[in-house]
């Protein structure tokens, strides 16, 4: 018997549902309101020390009929960071629509059989993509196995395709360790990540304490430990003097069976310190999980079995399947805290060779994915020849794009049936999301509704400002080779958008 469990929602939508949204109508921009405007702007970024030997570009355009409201080095290449996300975002509305859901499953092979409520093999897991599956989830799977006469299972495992690489071109290797730079496979659990709970042991010298969030065992050196994430924690950090640095760090080699290492040290006396780090291999992890929860619930889990299957092509039972929530509010998700592992799941599916509705358990690959965000791209006008695109999510140090090519992005979506959805799923200055520490206090503060992007030396913004007199305003800021201090970066960009929503 298939069993749906029901999706669960990452993020709140629900905060800043109150804040109102840019709109379309107002007074049309006079030719001396624009004049000022540009005045105002071409003041602000001439005397901003934080732009010292930066590479700076702004375009603004009225969201009504396109007219041009400022321009900065509008069609120079720069590189995005995550506001790389709004075409991965946008296009896979157009694509996919609003209602795609990726979807995971727990199968068996056909030849296998059931006994007595024992399962002659291992249960299977098969993803699509849905990076956001968690343990709630899988708690709904016992029950679905149960109603299937089972039992007890031979271990627990997943299919991988091993042809799509679980990494992107561009990406920094010093990244790799951390929960932002994980792993893309198509079975995934947790957002791919955990979190080590540091806290340092009342003596110099001693071993720190680590508690392994949401569940999972950190190990000693030479002690014997149960790989019961997919892989090994090895605590080799210890505590330092009172007052002296604290240096943790993670090191790490990917792949099946790796072993995650904590060093370093962390004083006596220090506050506890959350780290939140990449799952090396995101199947194996999803495995365990499963097996977590049939345990749990009083299911067997035991020894492995492994047979040979027979000739032919394989055929499989399903008896668990979870979907994920609509890629409506899948934005949110992607956009207010800026996921990069769902970026690249949802330039997958993009790339896959139809829809994969509606049984996504077929992946495209990221260069497929590019492919089709090209030929959208060309469909809004962009000169794809002068862009370059490695990844979705915008961590790759080969991307670029123009702030000309990211306004046309936001008018698309502004022009099309999906505006609203859209504002509802952007951080707001303020409020919410990556920009809810942004513009506090300044007229832009609950007046911009915009993807951020941020990476070393880089800086980006685009969305949308709403101006209460002329409507919305369409924007894109981008900073490349920028050496300055975020905040000041911040009390500019929050001086030169109040000039957007004043004027």
């Amino acid at each position: 018997m298939l069993a749906l469990a029901p999706p669960a929602l990452a993020v709140d939508r629900s905060v800043g549902a109150d804040v109102p949204k840019p709109v379309v109508t107002g007074t049309p921009w006079t030719d001396a309101e624009i004049a000022g405007l540009d005045a105002a702007v071409d003041v602000a970024l001439a005397g901003a020390k934080t732009l010292r030997g930066a590479h700076a570009g702004l375009y603004a355009v009225d969201a009504r009929d396109g007219h041009l409201l400022y321009a900065r080095n509008p069609d120079d290449a720069f590189q995005p960071a995550s506001t790389l996300k709004l075409l991965v975002g946008s296009a896979a509305l157009d694509r996919l629509g609003p209602g795609f859901r990726f979807r995971t499953e727990a199968v068996v092979p056909g030849y296998e059989e059931v006994r007595g409520g024992e399962l002659s093999g291992a249960l299977l897991l098969r993803g699509s993509g849905d990076v956001l599956l968690d343990d709630k989830a899988l708690d709904e799977l016992p029950s679905a196995l149960r109603q299937s006469g089972i039992d007890a299972v031979h271990g627990v495992s997943f299919i991988d395709d091993p042809s799509f690489p679980p990494y992107l071109p561009g990406w920094s290797w010093d990244d790799l360790p951390w929960y932002y730079a994980a792993p893309v496979t198509p079975l995934g659990l947790n957002d791919n990540q955990v979190t080590l709970n540091v806290t340092p042991a009342p003596a110099p010298g001693a071993r720190v304490n680590v508690t392994v969030s949401p569940w999972g065992t950190a190990c000693v050196p030479d002690a014997v430990c149960t790989p019961d994430l997919g892989f090994t924690i090895s605590v080799r950090a210890t505590t330092g003097e009172k007052g002296t640095a604290n240096t943790l760090d993670v090191e790490r080699q990917p792949g099946p069976g790796a072993e995650v290492r904590l060093v370093g040290s962390l004083p006596a006396g220090a506050p506890a310190q959350h780290l939140s780090i990449a799952v090396p291999w995101p199947p194996a992890y999803a495995a365990w999980g499963a097996r977590r929860a049939l345990q749990r619930a009083g299911l067997r889990v035991l020894q492995d079995v492994i047979a040979a299957p027979p000739p032919g092509p394989a055929v499989w039972g399903v008896l668990w399947s979870h979907q994920s929530e609509p890629l409506a509010d899948m934005l949110a998700d992607l956009w207010l805290p800026s996921d990069n592992v769902l970026a690249e799941e949802l330039l997958r599916a993009l790339g896959a060779p139809v829809p994969p509705l509606p049984y996504p358990v077929l992946q495209g690959s990221s260069a497929d994915g590019i492919a089709f965000e090209k030929t959208w791209l060309k469909s809004l006008g962009v000169d794809t020849d002068a862009i370059a695109l490695e990844d979705g999510s915008g961590l790759s140090v080969y991307d670029r794009i123009t702030p000309r090519d990211l306004v046309a992005i936001l008018r698309h979506d502004w022009d099309g049936p999906n505006r609203d959805l859209v504002l509802d799923d952007l951080p707001i200055a303020g409020v919410r999301g990556t920009l809810k520490s942004s513009f506090t206090g300044t007229p832009a503060e609950k007046r911009v509704f915009a993807k951020t992007g941020s990476l070393s030396h880089v800086s980006a913004l685009a969305g949308y400002v709403a101006n209460p007199k002329h409507g919305a305003v369409i924007f894109a800021f981008q900073v490349d080779d920028w050496l300055g201090a975020s905040a000041d970066l911040r009390e500019l960009r929050g001086r030169v958008l109040s000039q957007f929503v004043e004027r």
